[in-house]
């Protein structure tokens, strides 16, 4: 592989950077744990990280990286622009001014533009020791600071039924690190009621809100009892968090949902709903930040609102592209 000393520099500080947050997270914690043994794979990781950086320190116009490494630099991009990107979230928000928030996203772009490359794309990326591979997962989880809690439940200021929209990035952040502890994936879901504004216009919203929202909330509320998270997000909008699910379990779980609210009946209304989903389902390894996961559920249910109302859209790893979706 070859780069010039513009992208040399920009891998080497990407390496850097990986390779401190290694040292603190695993590294040291593992001499702490295990009273100064270091497993053979970590130490085989740190000796590539540091064969790595060698390779990456020629100072010539043009630097060549063994093939051997694609796989460990991907890794790393992947790892990095996930950090970088959470970093942003906070700046992104309080920005007003185009140039600035420009500049900001130049800064995941770099990473955006080495993850596809030819060189990039063809490497699986390489797997990284973790704590859970030398400690139990009790052990490994109390081992490492900083976890994201569980926060006490809340629910939404109007109807008090779904959990309020305010914990939704907490809990996500939360179930994220808990998945990645034992290798599961997760789903984030958008539902959202197909011709809605027809439904108010017939019954008024007094009405809707008394005999169609409140029962079809608690038929959300009921399906997501002990194994999903809902949060009401908007009049007609919803968001789902489904932990510790894969591809079919999570798609037969929504499907669920969706027979469910179409066969309810509302008293005292001839109102049947349909509902549109749009899902992103979040491995180990996903590069996106907790916004964009969301933002990409987000889109997969426009997608799914265009093609076909009613219907399930659900974007997957690696790439989580909306046109590559599948529509169930």
């Amino acid at each position: 592989m070859e780069f010039h000393r513009g992208e040399a520099t920009f891998l080497r500080s990407c390496l850097q950077s990986f390779s401190e947050h290694f040292e603190t997270a695993v590294v040291d914690v593992l001499r702490r744990e295990l009273r100064g043994i270091q497993p053979a794979s970590v130490a085989e990781l740190r000796e590539q990280l540091q064969l790595l950086m060698r390779q990456l320190e020629s100072r010539g116009n043009t630097v060549q990286v063994h093939e051997a490494m694609a796989g460990l630099l991907r890794r790393v991009l992947m790892t990095q622009r996930r950090r970088v990107a959470e970093s942003l979230d906070v700046p992104l928000a309080k920005a007003v001014d185009p140039h600035v928030v420009g500049a900001l996203h130049r800064e995941v772009r770099r990473y955006e533009d080495l993850l596809g490359a030819p060189w990039c794309t063809a490497a699986r990326p390489q797997p990284i020791p973790k704590l859970t591979d030398f400690l139990s997962i009790r052990f490994a989880a109390e081992a490492m600071p900083g976890a994201p809690p569980l926060e006490p439940r809340a629910y939404d200021e109007k109807f008090h039924v779904l959990e309020a929209p305010r914990l939704f990035f907490p809990d996500l952040a939360h179930f994220r690190h808990e998945c990645e502890l034992r290798g599961a994936d997760l789903i984030v879901a958008y539902v959202d009621i197909d011709d809605f504004k027809a439904v108010n216009a017939k019954l008024t919203e007094t009405v809707v809100d008394l005999k169609v929202l409140t029962p079809f909330l608690e038929v959300i509320e009921a399906w997501a009892f002990a194994r999903a998270h809902a949060y009401r997000f908007g009049g007609d909008e919803y968001v789902l968090l489904i932990p510790n699910v894969d591809r079919a379990l999570g798609e037969t779980m929504l499907d669920e949902l969706r027979r469910r609210i179409g066969s309810a009946v509302f008293s005292g209304t001839d109102i049947r709903l349909s509902v549109t989903l749009g899902a992103c389902l979040v491995d180990p390894d996903c590069p996106l930040t907790d916004r964009e996961i969301l933002g990409r559920a987000n889109m997969a249910k426009a997608r799914a609102k265009a093609e076909k109302k009613g219907s399930i859209a659900l974007l997957e790893p690696p790439d989580y592209s909306v046109e590559a979706a599948t529509l169930g």
